[in-house]
């Protein structure tokens, strides 16, 4: 960032510097450009803010985060920053779960091994699908929508059962492993490398799609359920991505599921599970409930 790029706001008599966080912040630009050069704490008390939206403009002030006790405890200090975050964060016990689900605006480091390290992020990814099959159009085109549905279930069911699934503080190995999944993505909701899965872990899940698929529907129809679940996954990576970074515009799909995605990150960790729709949190009862506001988010 150059030394003229800011957007000052100030906290209880501190600067902070949210120039990078403008794009990022659930109530979208125009909700906070008023606020240029004022004080912002009655505003964030007035409308509710979150714990964790407190703790990531920790992130902003100027002269970094501060140690001071008073303004509430900094997690961070249990953790190097400039080390490999996977060998530290059993170390975490009872306190993991309070620091994954307070956000920070940094890039993370998994591995200390640079080959290994570039397998588990995805600057740019690009997946082509070709398909060829002699089947009637219709019931290929519902077989492939057919496929698009089971994926939307284990997008749901990976996301609510084994990505948010909750490791004991005794436990330092399903700390790696819930962190190494998925803790990282709540940590650095941000980093643009870190929301698309790598391609690794990418083809696992997809042989075990199509694992899946194969004990249930007939050889006949396998294939063409596999491109729809396929389909899907690469739509709901696209979208997953969109609704960090992209800028929809107000009173259309997207524009919903980035506030709902929001509040999943920034105030509902334990509900709204959905990704590229919210179905299956309706069906299961862990919708969020979005409240009407009286102007547009601009993001």
């Amino acid at each position: 960032m150059s030394k003229d790029e800011k957007f000052e706001i100030k906290f209880k008599d501190n600067k902070y510097n949210i120039y990078e966080f403008l794009n990022n912040h659930p109530g979208g630009i125009n909700y906070v450009r008023p606020y240029e050069q004022k004080d912002v704490a009655k505003r964030m008390k007035d409308f509710d803010h979150s714990n964790a939206a407190y703790y990531l403009l920790k992130e902003y002030k100027d002269g970094g985060r501060s140690k001071d006790q008073a303004e509430g405890e900094d997690l961070e200090y249990l953790v190097d920053w400039d080390k490999p975050m996977l060998s530290q964060v059993a170390n975490l016990g009872h306190k993991y779960k309070e620091w994954v689900l307070s956000p920070v605006d940094r890039q993370l480091r998994l591995f200390g091994n640079p080959v290994i390290e570039n397998l588990t992020i995805t600057p740019c990814l690009t997946r082509n699908l070709r398909l060829t099959h002699s089947s009637p159009i219709l019931p290929s085109v519902l077989n492939i929508g057919l496929g698009v549905l089971v994926w939307t279930v284990v997008e749901y069911s990976l996301h609510r059962w084994v990505f948010h699934m909750e490791p004991s503080g005794d436990s330092k190995v399903m700390i790696y492993l819930h962190f190494a999944i998925h803790g990282l993505h709540h940590k650095v909701p941000f980093d643009s490398r870190r929301l698309v899965f790598p391609p690794l872990p990418a083809a696992i899940i997809a042989f075990l799609l199509y694992k899946v698929i194969s004990l249930i529907f007939p050889e006949s129809t396998r294939i063409l359920i596999m491109a729809g679940g396929l389909t899907g996954y690469v739509i709901y990576d696209m979208i997953h991505f969109y609704l960090h970074h992209g800028t929809p515009k107000e009173d259309t799909y997207f524009y919903h599921l980035k506030r709902y995605h929001n509040q999943h990150h920034f105030a509902h960790h334990d509900s709204g599970f959905g990704i590229s729709s919210v179905l299956w949190d309706k069906i299961f009862g862990t919708v969020i409930s979005l409240r009407k506001l009286n102007l547009g988010i601009r993001w």
